[in-house]
């Protein structure tokens, strides 16, 4: 049963349905096939799966939130902000670049958003500054990772779901390792500016760098509102995201002007599309892992991986392994709603704590978004510089492999991801 699930699946992959709609087919083939399977269970999980979580509201109200944000004057003012800090040293606009991508990370939870709001400014203006465009590309659409990491995270919204736990626990799991992602990020910076003797931004005076922060102050209030509201139990999550949403619709028109109302109903357009693409995945995994479990599938792969990687850390390197290949041909979400299921038990019997699991997961998941053929980060930033693949692929390798040293220091020092989850008690 599972093999013939797999089987149709793969086949409309390769035939090039998307996931979602492959997912749903191969559910329903394989219901089709096996007389004990009834075909109306199917749309039944579907709807069963998507309308009975309050929690995963969350996740279209944190796009929302974070694509008002995007386009609300707030990435224009955190660039302001991170120039005064660290745009003082040499190749200061690359640190203002990865200082830029962890400030608004905590704001919009999206890669995406991330290389599609900061990007249209920094680009243009690293190149201007003397900065090669395929460096400044690169380096933006790395430092984008850390926007799926630093909470709130849309991605660890959906692992807290599935994994039944909580999404202040993975938020703050993800406060510690989203840092050093960063600081990771900063280290070939410092090399490459160096190297090439990329310029120096001037330092304001302390007036300018009152007024700057002063001007950043309504925009740094959307991660405190979300993150203080969810960890002293003032919101839920889904509480949290919906007062993000308010006050991005009130606060960003009245400080910077933007976005006018006449841009609202494309802001609203966008989210509820790829909040709908994120619905249909979710409902058709959930009739895709009713078959797989209905067939005893998750069992028999938890057998055989912990035949093969008996020992915790073994078990997590190949699951890294796994989610860079994976990663490769599908989005984090996707390989999160399409793995989790069937690892996590394992991961669980082998004495993985699932918050520590989960983080892996979210990390791993979330290079994804910048490895090739379909890195979605990638292409923006493709569009945004006008520049091809072939042009990004080794300039992002630096980068790329200071990220994978951060996750391989996560995945094998659990202490990084559970030592602020343990601190505020949301762990043991």
């Amino acid at each position: 049963m599972a093999e013939t699930l797999l089987i149709i699946f793969v086949a409309c992959l390769l035939l090039g349905m998307p996931i979602s709609i492959a997912l749903g087919v191969g559910a329903l083939g394989a219901s089709f096939f096996y007389p004990m399977l009834n075909p109306i269970i199917i749309p039944t999980r579907f709807v069963g799966l998507i309308s009975d979580s309050y929690l995963l509201l969350s996740a279209p109200l944190f796009i929302l939130a974070g694509n008002i944000a995007a386009r609300g004057g707030v990435a224009r003012v955190i660039i302001d902000l991170a120039t005064a800090v660290v745009g003082r040293f040499r190749g200061g606009l690359a640190y203002v670049n990865v200082a830029d991508s962890m400030f608004f990370g905590g704001i919009s939870g999206s890669a995406v958003a991330d290389v599609s709001a900061l990007g249209t400014f920094l680009i243009p203006q690293m190149v201007r500054k003397g900065y090669d465009p395929d460096f400044a590309t690169a380096l933006t659409v790395s430092t984008a990772v850390v926007a799926p990491i630093i909470p709130p995270s849309i991605i660890a919204v959906i692992y807290a779901w599935m994994a039944e736990e909580s999404v202040a626990a993975m938020f703050a799991a993800g406060v510690i390792p989203g840092i050093l992602i960063g600081l990771g990020m900063a280290v070939p910076v410092f090399v490459i500016a160096k190297k090439r003797n990329y310029p120096k931004e001037t330092p304001p005076t302390l007036p300018e760098f009152l007024a700057v922060l002063r001007r950043a102050l309504p925009a740094l209030m959307i991660p405190v509102i979300i993150m203080g509201g969810i960890l002293f139990g003032w919101f839920t999550p889904t509480e949290a995201a919906a007062v993000a949403v308010v006050y991005a619709l009130i606060v960003p028109p009245i400080f910077y002007r933007e976005p006018s109302w006449r841009e609202l109903p494309k802001i609203f357009a966008d989210s509820a599309r790829l909040s709908g693409v994120i619905g249909m995945i979710i409902g058709f995994v959930g009739a895709f892992g009713w078959v797989l479990t209905y067939s005893k599938f998750p069992f028999k792969v938890a057998a055989a991986i912990a035949a093969v990687a008996p020992h915790w850390a073994l078990f997590i390197l190949l699951i890294i392994l796994l989610y860079l290949m994976l990663g490769t041909f599908l989005t984090p979400s996707e390989i999160i709603l399409v793995t989790v299921p069937v690892l996590l038990p394992v991961a669980q019997a082998i004495g993985v704590d699932p918050i520590h699991f989960g983080m892996v997961c979210v990390i791993a998941s979330a290079i994804g978004h910048i490895t090739p053929p379909v890195g979605l980060c990638l292409f923006v930033g493709m569009a945004i510089s006008g520049l091809p693949m072939d042009r990004l692929v080794r300039p992002l390798l630096p980068f790329l492999a200071a990220i994978v040293v951060a996750l391989l220091l996560v995945a094998m020092l659990p202490p990084i991801t559970l030592f602020l989850p343990r601190l505020l008690g949301f762990a043991q």
